[in-house]
């Protein structure tokens, strides 16, 4: 029978800098967290001569037969907290959502053109970290989370940062090859006057949207029908009422190579169009001329964007480069 002088059962300092569970009559192997001293204490029977001490030496558990192993220090053993060990902390799930928003705007922030989602998404993290802090429940979640948005922002802004100087340098640079243009023209023709106004380079007759010029060396050029243009958000020059893309083909059918140096002009309604550059548009930029030579029965294709008052009534001049006459191009009947 158990004996009535046993403390019952509960959670007891075991002189180890823990707590141990005693059944009431012997220690158990189950332990956790000392908690702090209570204003009782419960003394456990003892015999340290069974240990092989000497009496008042110190105080050993009894299981009800003897002393067991677990010797706690001379005196008496202060009870801990009754019931079952502290539990593990609760799962804060305002945290793990935190930084779950965290990791999708950091990853969003680092990719070009879709960085929008990071701005939004960031700032989110930052103020659900900061509310999940003064939550209940394990804080590495928002503290990691807390961490992430904000490291996510510095990174988003340098990539955003890169981009943008790469917008301009590309901007730059047709700035630089619309300079040149006018430059030769200048050379050519004594003022900066179009091509066609020059001597013996009257334009042809007008051709239709997707219809070809064909030069007598063999190069052709084709305009596609104009198509519904969005800009994204990198977009520059889409200022007036419609916004319009066409797709430019130069074929190099001749037996010498070409180099190309297009400059179109697009007249919408008596009004010049504007033209649109956007390195993020969907399918790849648009508005940036090629410049790089095409080889004998090679072609190239590229897209440009305008920015136009009436899409019914365009008119497009362009030449493969200024060896070559105008080809207008019109939807005008």
């Amino acid at each position: 029978m158990t004996d009535p002088t046993n403390p019952p059962a509960g959670w007891y300092d075991d002189g180890r800098g823990q707590q141990r569970y005693w059944d009431g009559t012997q220690w158990t192997e189950h332990t956790g967290p000392l908690a702090p001293p209570a204003d009782q204490a419960a003394t456990l029977p003892y015999d340290t001569a069974a240990l092989g001490g000497t009496a008042g030496a110190g105080t050993a558990a009894y299981d009800g037969t003897g002393t067991t192993p677990y010797a706690a220090p001379a005196g008496t053993i202060t009870p801990g907290a009754p019931g079952r060990p502290p539990q593990p902390g609760k799962v804060n799930v305002v945290g793990v959502i935190a930084l779950v928003v965290a990791a999708v705007g950091f990853v969003l922030a680092c990719i070009p053109f879709v960085q929008v989602g990071g701005i939004i998404l960031l700032p989110i993290a930052f103020v659900l970290s900061i509310v999940a802090l003064f939550l209940e429940g394990r804080k590495w979640p928002a503290i990691t989370g807390l961490i992430v948005s904000i490291v996510g922002a510095i990174v988003g802004a340098i990539v955003f940062a890169l981009v943008t100087l790469n917008v301009i340098g590309q901007i730059a640079d047709v700035g630089a090859i619309q300079n040149e243009i006018e430059e030769q023209l200048e050379e050519q023709f004594g003022s900066p006057v179009p091509p066609e106004e020059g001597p013996d380079a009257a334009p042809v007759e007008g051709l239709a949207f997707g219809e070809t010029m064909t030069w007598e060396d063999g190069v052709s050029m084709t305009v596609s029908e104009p198509e519904t243009f969005t800009p994204s958000d990198l977009a520059m020059g889409a200022d007036q009422a419609k916004n319009l893309a066409f797709t430019l083909t130069i074929t190099n059918d001749s037996s010498e190579n070409i180099q190309p140096v297009v400059f179109s002009r697009l007249a919408s309604d008596g009004t010049e169009a504007t033209r649109i550059f956007d390195v993020g548009a969907d399918g790849g930029q648009v508005g940036i001329p090629p410049t790089t030579a095409i080889l004998p029965g090679e072609s190239i294709t590229w897209r440009e964007a305008w920015s136009v008052a009436d899409p019914d009534s365009l008119t497009m001049q362009t030449a493969p480069s200024f060896q070559y006459e105008d080809a207008i191009f019109t939807n005008v009947p």
